[in-house]
């Protein structure tokens, strides 16, 4: 609400699990609870958060503020 006049717009991505050197310390049973229990059951890759951040990022998302966007695999769905 304070920035919005200007054209500034705040949002997140809020990622699965994500397959990468961060995740790789992550328990095998962490990882198995979000593959059982996401819509689409392969592993998130970095890349599957890529066209979220590009479309934030472009001109198209001007009219979007004040989300968080889950991008899991429907590991979470509203």
């Amino acid at each position: 609400r304070e920035t919005g006049d200007k054209g500034v717009t705040v949002n997140a991505v809020a990622p699965g699990i994500t397959e990468g050197e961060s995740t790789e310390r992550v328990p095998a049973e962490r990882h198995e609870l979000y593959r059982l229990n996401r819509a689409v059951s392969r592993a998130q890759r970095p890349d599957d958060l890529t066209g979220m951040i590009a479309f934030l990022l472009s001109e198209e998302s001007r009219y979007l503020t004040g989300q968080v966007i889950a991008v899991n695999g429907g590991f979470t769905m509203h």
